[in-house]
């Protein structure tokens, strides 16, 4: 007997406990985040100047490669992308070299970045990012046109 009335106890303090944080969350707001996209192509400006530096790692900031150049309006960080320095097909660059940049500035963690698209040296030209900003994979095909999924008719199917 004490065993089934421990047994009802217990089960009423775990429905009971249940509860009330179901109550609990239900009453709770959580504040809406809406995204925004970081890489508008309506926003896409070019910069050109000197490289200063070029880094495959810097601590605190975005993952990847970056390049700060010396421009006429400071010295700007711009950001590469994952793949930009590493594999065969590396984007080759170096301190002092004049390029051009397309892409778009942003603020990521407190400080402006500029996310890169392209990059002209004078003698090549790289494609780092899409029209979206998503990073290309260098020396890899990319599509060349939309990509269509495959739908499953509706009727019929397995019995």
């Amino acid at each position: 007997m004490k065993k089934v009335l421990g047994g009802f106890v217990y089960l009423s303090l775990l429905a009971f406990l249940l509860t009330a944080s179901s109550a609990q969350a239900a009453t709770t707001t959580v504040p809406k985040r809406v995204a925004t996209p970081a890489y508008e192509v309506s926003k896409e400006i070019t910069l050109e100047g000197n490289i200063s530096s070029v880094n495959k790692f810097v601590p605190g900031k975005l993952m990847g490669g970056h390049v700060f150049v010396a421009t006429s309006k400071g010295t700007i960080d711009g950001h590469l992308g994952p793949f930009a320095l590493n594999g065969t097909h590396k984007v080759a660059l170096s301190a002092g070299e004049h390029i051009k940049m397309v892409g778009v500035m942003t603020t990521v963690k407190g400080s402006q970045v500029f996310l890169v698209r392209s990059i002209d040296t004078g003698t090549s030209k790289y494609t780092l990012r899409n029209e979206h900003g998503f990073p290309l994979l260098m020396g890899a095909r990319q599509p060349t046109k939309n990509i269509t999924f495959f739908t499953p008719a509706t009727k019929g199917g397995a019995r």
